[in-house]
């Protein structure tokens, strides 16, 4: 009878994947307590609870809470890139692209997930330790939106040495509109500023500089 030898690597593989199983459950459940309960009432016992791990589990996989929080951020970042790559793959090439990459971009802004970050910031307003978890996700973020940008309008990116100028410019109106948004509902400026933004994407994106 011949037995099977099981190798270090074959006992590591299913480990690791458990482990980032466990991981991403973990992030999963704080994206989802930061929308339901907001920042202040999503504790470490909560978030164990929702992903069906103990603390000492939680911990292993980050330090503190603030290292779960900029986590949990990185993670709903990449899912948003990711969810409007798909957005604007289902349109490309049906019509005007910068009217639809504008339109998808003020969509996404809307979303749930992106008034949790929101809140965070204003939360790290006052929180030293959020505050330093958080700022280098959202430098990655900022470099990996520049990215996304990019492929979408490689000419204008290789051309225009204000593309990322412009593109800082549109993203932080868009913010401040859905902060606007949240705080005062559905506000009546918001189809001139987009149809405002739209003309000065189209300076940036299409016309020579």
């Amino acid at each position: 009878m011949q037995l099977e030898v099981t190798t270090p690597v074959e006992k590591r593989a299913p480990q690791q994947e458990r482990s980032r199983a466990t991981r991403r459950r973990l992030l999963e459940s704080t994206a989802a307590a930061l929308e339901e309960l907001g920042y202040a009432r999503t504790t470490t016992t909560e978030v164990c609870k929702r992903a069906g791990v103990s603390q000492g589990a939680l911990f292993k996989h980050f330090a503190t809470k603030a290292d779960l929080i900029a986590g949990t951020t990185r993670h709903v970042f990449a899912g948003l890139i990711a969810d409007y790559r798909l957005g604007f793959a289902s349109i490309d090439g049906r019509g005007d692209d910068v009217r639809a990459a504008l339109a998808l971009l003020w969509e996404t802004f809307q979303g749930a997930r992106l008034a949790v970050v929101f809140e965070l910031y204003t939360a790290a307003r006052t929180d030293e330790a959020l505050r330093a978890a958080l700022l280098p996700v959202m430098t990655e973020h900022r470099e990996n939106l520049y990215a996304e940008a990019g492929a979408l309008f490689p000419e204008a990116a290789a051309r225009n040495p204000n593309f990322r100028t412009a593109l800082d410019a549109i993203v932080m109106a868009l913010q401040g509109a859905a902060l606007a948004r949240l705080a005062m509902g559905n506000v009546a400026v918001e189809e001139p500023m987009l149809a405002y933004l739209e003309r000065q994407a189209r300076t940036e994106l299409e016309e020579t500089p």
